[in-house]
């Protein structure tokens, strides 16, 4: 490029003198050719004063000898008036001719003064000296202008010229600035995007989106969206995979994107976009190509294995608040977690409902630290019958939260936001000892209670001192460990397997019992029954919904079952809600069930009646 500006320089600045030269030229020539027309004109003049003198009788020598001298110089003789001798063909033509008429015109002189001629030859012939005058002062005078033309392009080349270096010193100077500029933009905009995935990141995407929300008039919408279970693929496939799978996801999504429009990663495999749009539906169908094509992906990438996304989509025309980008953020991420929730569309857009209950979950934000302090939640008893007798056997304690107006929340909407708050454990250490004051209160009347199992979050699992509270408050109560049991999701399983393990373990050596909940429902692993020391699996409910091959799902309950009695674990059917099921179950030998067939989640004090009367299912 430098090589390139200094040759430009040298040769514009070459071209410059080339034309300027050329313009001094003309202008000097053009000077003369003023006087050579003048010069011309005289020719024509006296001539004609010539003549008149000659009719007159006063013939004048002086100036025969003075037209004699110009005509000379004019064809290149002794140069006594400083006149040129253009080289024009047109001009040179006119002036032989004129020459050759004077020579004519001087030999009639003659003849007219000897008086061999009369006057009128003399006359006609000056009259065709004074034409061919007029053509050769013509040819001159558009001589003179064609100079004069030359001499006005080459003033306007040379303008040209000129400016042509300026523009190029200017445009090479301001190319200099305007390549630094983009360098420093394409600097900050690297700076500002994700390494692994090249969108921008999370800082980034929301200053940009918001200047684009403040300036543009076109409709647009946020997006949230992730994988519904991307830590699974981390944890099977291992974390190269999981990174090449966003790579590639960041990679779609910025190429789906127009212009104006924007993608950037929260964390993980979270990614939102900033898209505009003419009908919402369009929205959700660019999106639902995106994530086909990722599927694709995933499909020749790892023997078929495919992560399905959630997507929660807000349109910002759909928002009464006057927000602002992080507002737009929050929608949209509420939106996904509704697909989160069992939904089974993909697509979820803010709407009124979406939120109300926003607003109900942020009342409950507001709420439930003091709903702890003030005992507002109540434990629920859901009996599990033994099938073997027919009897209640156990019961899971669950949690209801009944405010002081009496209104009762059901738990699928305050536990969310005590998980996303980092207060379960809270709730979960509270249900435990009302569980240990109540199981206290029957010991006491002389009563024998049943076995009781209690939900533990994930959250108590990365609680270094989560078995030493549990044994305390059993202790303060001085319950039997026979009468507690811990339930927990497969889920933590794969959080962290040996953590797990060791937190059972720990569990069991302090004699309580343990179970796992909502077997089959996340990525089940039957390998992991093998090591980890539990006493109860409890298979979820959908293996007894009403799907396409209910055949399969027996066949594959009853499998799971006879393994699982091998490691003398005992088994618990969740939702159960048909006496053909428990028919079934009964045959293929599991040992209790636990759903709507039997008995819902009752109150404590009805529950308490029930095991005290010893009613039979």
């Amino acid at each position: 490029m430098k090589r390139f500006f200094r040759g430009g320089l040298i040769s514009l600045f070459i071209l410059l003198l080339l034309f300027g030269g050329i313009t001094i030229h003309t202008v000097l020539q053009t000077q003369t050719n003023g006087r050579l027309i003048n010069y011309v004109g005289i020719v024509r003049g006296a001539s004609q004063r010539l003549i008149k003198l000659e009719l007159s009788g006063l013939p004048d020598d002086g100036i025969i000898a003075y037209l004699d001298g110009i005509l000379l110089e004019l064809q290149g003789g002794e140069a006594t008036y400083g006149l040129p001798s253009p080289d024009d063909s047109a001009y040179q033509r006119d002036l032989a001719k004129l020459e050759l008429m004077w020579g004519l015109v001087k030999e009639e002189i003659s003849a007219y003064r000897s008086g061999s001629v009369d006057s009128s030859r003399l006359l006609a012939l000056s009259e065709d000296f004074f034409e061919q005058a007029n053509h050769t002062v013509f040819s001159a005078d558009a001589y003179s202008a064609r100079q004069m033309r030359f001499l006005l392009t080459g003033c306007l080349v040379m303008m040209g010229v000129m400016s042509l270096t300026w523009i190029f010193i200017l445009w090479a100077n301001s190319k200099n600035l305007l390549k630094l500029e983009v360098q420093n933009e394409q600097l900050n905009d690297l700076a500002s995007r994700d390494t692994l995935t090249g969108v921008y990141q999370i800082g980034a995407f929301k200053e940009k989106a918001q200047q684009l929300l403040d300036s543009r008039p076109e409709k647009f919408a946020i997006v949230y969206t992730d994988f519904s279970d991307f830590k699974y693929i981390n944890d099977v496939f291992g974390y190269d995979y999981g990174d090449l799978l966003l790579s590639q996801y960041g990679k779609i999504l910025q190429k789906g994107l127009q212009e104006h429009e924007l993608c950037g990663r929260v964390s993980a495999d979270n990614f939102v976009l900033l898209l505009h749009y003419n009908d919402k539906s369009e929205i959700a169908a660019r999106q639902s190509a995106a994530d086909h094509e990722i599927l694709r992906f995933m499909h020749t990438a790892h023997d078929g294995q495919m992560l399905p996304t959630n997507c929660g989509i807000c349109c910002v025309e759909d928002v009464i608040e006057s927000l602002k980008i992080d507002g737009f953020l929050d929608r949209a991420n509420f939106a996904r977690k509704t697909v989160k929730t069992g939904n089974k569309q993909n697509y979820v857009y803010y709407d009124e409902s979406i939120r109300s209950h926003l607003r109900e979950e942020r009342d409950i934000e507001n709420r439930m630290l003091t709903a702890l302090e003030n005992r507002e939640f109540t434990v629920f008893y859901q009996p599990k019958v033994e099938l073997a007798t027919g009897k209640i056997g156990c019961a899971e304690a669950l949690v209801r939260w009944q405010s002081r107006a009496g209104t009762i929340i059901p738990p699928d909407r305050f536990i969310p936001v005590f998980e996303r708050k980092y207060m379960i454990d809270r709730l979960d250490q509270y249900v435990y000892e009302e569980v240990c004051r109540w199981l206290r209160s029957l010991l006491d009347s002389g009563r024998q209670p049943l076995p009781v199992s209690v939900n533990v979050s994930r959250l108590q699992f990365y609680d270094q001192n989560f078995v030493d509270k549990y044994v305390s408050i059993r202790d303060q109560y001085a319950i039997p460990p026979e009468l507690l049991e811990v339930e927990f999701t497969e889920s933590i399983a794969f959080d962290n397997s040996a953590l797990l393990l060791q937190t059972v373990s720990r569990l069991k050596k302090a004699g309580f019992s343990c179970s796992i909940d909502d077997f089959g429902k996340g990525y089940s692993s039957l390998g992991l029954l093998k090591n980890l020391p539990i006493d109860v699996l409890k298979i979820d409910s959908l293996f007894f919904d009403e799907g396409p091959d209910l055949n399969k799902d027996m066949a594959l309950v009853e499998g799971i079952i006879d393994m699982v009695k091998k490691f003398d674990i005992r088994t618990v059917a969740e939702g159960i809600e048909s006496m053909d099921q428990v028919e079934y179950l009964k045959r293929i030998g599991c040992d209790y069930v636990q759903g709507y067939v039997f008995y819902r989640p009752m109150p404590q004090a009805d529950y308490e009646a029930l095991i005290t009367h010893g009613i039979q299912a």
